[in-house]
């Protein structure tokens, strides 16, 4: 699939696992302004991911946002404040898309629809996986099964956002691609065995074939892939990322990457293969993990920027 060149991409990130206000630019990455009071409009960090990203082409911008963190607290609070630093309109985004079905990147959702619904476009859509909406559990050990919640397919209806289904790689505004499902090919980047979900009444294990990514061409540098969690490997989702569009060279990999608490040897596998990939840039948020991200800047030192919930990233073409 032929997938256009964009001009700029900025990426601003609402929710993540982190917030430092003390972090300093960083080549793209730019840090949320000093507040006046430090002490007040202060971000909040959740297990969580959510962002807003913007693209242009041609003097076209297409915004839209990817995720909605884990709580309505958090989300609702931090876009709030993000809203106003950066002056994101909500009139203009008519495109939401929601990576996969686990309570941390849709709680959320609905809870900004109720609110919010009026400021958006009237012809709204929500982007899904196939899958997003199933209810899915846990299984451990001792711990026995723990809920992993489901969000309301009517409810969203009934909120009047046109839901959309993804399962093939979908173009949009001639911008971005949503991925589709993503293949697993490598050998160490596998399901968690004790994810559980329900299809069409049988409990069965979760490989959340349906979660989504997006990928981006920026003129002159290469691809830009968005992870939202990558249960099907950060590895596997650039992989999927090149063949889809035909584009080898990867500019940026953005996004959780699903390895905290990994075995140390899938985390080593991952870091060395990102390295034979050959990213400029690196952004590790939300589930990628303390090691992995301890051991993406010993490998990758000049290539890796911490993330922090209010960071905005500037993409550039060359």
């Amino acid at each position: 699939m032929h997938l256009p060149e964009v001009d700029r991409i900025r990426v601003t990130s609402i929710v993540d696992n982190f917030v430092d206000n003390l972090l300093r630019d960083q080549g793209p990455a730019k840090r949320r302004p000093r507040q006046a009071k430090s002490y007040e409009r202060c971000l909040c960090a959740e297990h969580g991911l959510a962002e807003c990203i913007e693209s242009q082409a041609g003097g076209e911008t297409f915004p839209l946002l990817f995720d909605f963190g884990a709580t309505p607290l958090v989300y609702l609070h931090n876009l709030g404040l993000l809203l106003d630093d950066y002056r994101i309109d909500l009139a203009a985004i008519r495109t939401l898309v929601l990576s996969h079905g686990h309570w941390d990147h849709y709680g959320g959702l609905l809870a900004f629809l109720r609110e919010k619904r009026h400021s958006l476009p009237e012809d709204a859509h929500l982007y899904a996986g196939e899958d997003a909406f199933l209810a899915r559990w846990s299984v451990a050990g001792k711990e026995g099964r723990r809920d992993m919640g489901r969000l309301d397919e009517e409810a969203i209806a009934a909120l009047d956002v046109g839901l959309v289904r993804v399962s093939e790689p979908r173009l949009l505004a001639d911008q971005v691609l949503i991925s589709g499902e993503i293949a697993r090919r490598t050998s160490y980047e596998t399901s968690a065995p004790g994810a559980r979900v329900e299809r069409d009444g049988v409990d069965m294990q979760d490989d959340l074939s349906g979660e989504q990514a997006l990928v981006y061409h920026l003129k002159g540098k290469g691809l830009v892939v968005m992870t939202a969690c990558g249960h099907a490997g950060v590895v596997n989702t650039v992989m999927h990322a090149r063949e889809v569009t035909g584009v080898e060279e990867v500019h940026a990999i953005i996004g959780g990457f699903h390895l905290s608490g990994a075995p140390e040897e899938r985390i080593r596998k991952t870091v060395e293969d990102i390295a034979a990939i050959d990213p400029k840039i690196v952004v590790p948020m939300h589930c990628t993990g303390l090691e992995t991200i301890e051991a993406l800047s010993e490998r990758l030192p000049s290539k890796v920027i911490y993330n922090s919930a209010g960071t905005r990233y500037e993409l550039v073409a060359d």
